[in-house]
């Protein structure tokens, strides 16, 4: 009985990709993955790829300084481009003024809580100056709104 050495699944992955008709247009996509790598940090930071079909890469510049710049580097950058892929991929590079399309992520806003109000009298002692009563429960309901009902317990 012979012995069959199980497969990694990246070989596995790899053949079968390889027979899929849509694998030009996966090579097409790794764009985006060496793209910092092969335009360095900054250019990475003042253009991204948008799009690409057919061979044709949209890339999006942040300025028209950096079009400028970059309208000298295209056929380097192409050139350096399909030899990471290993293949003739981008064919030609168009590029588009604009700030990038991708939505940047941002952290998320604080949840806000409602405020129980009659935890906020509680807090605030009766000190005979409504000045600082008032500024004191501004204080205890903005903590409230951001900690929520542990803000209370505390």
């Amino acid at each position: 009985m012979t012995r069959h050495r199980p497969s990694r699944a990246g070989h596995v992955l790899a053949d079968l990709v390889e027979r899929l008709e849509f694998r030009e247009r996966l090579r097409e996509h790794e764009v985006w993955n060496i793209w910092a790598d092969v335009v360095g940090e900054l250019l990475a930071s003042k253009a991204e790829p948008a799009r690409i079909d057919g061979g044709k890469l949209f890339v999006r510049v942040a300025n028209s300084t950096w079009m400028q710049e970059l309208q000298f580097l295209k056929d380097d950058i192409r050139s350096r481009l399909n030899q990471r892929l290993g293949a003739p991929i981008v064919r030609e590079i168009f590029l588009l003024l604009g700030s990038s399309r991708r939505k940047r992520r941002t952290d998320e806003r604080p949840k806000v809580h409602p405020v129980d109000e009659t935890g906020i009298a509680a807090l605030v002692p009766n000190l005979g100056k409504p000045e600082i009563e008032a500024a004191l429960r501004r204080i205890a309901r903005a903590r409230a709104r951001r900690l929520g009902p542990a803000a209370s317990e505390n």
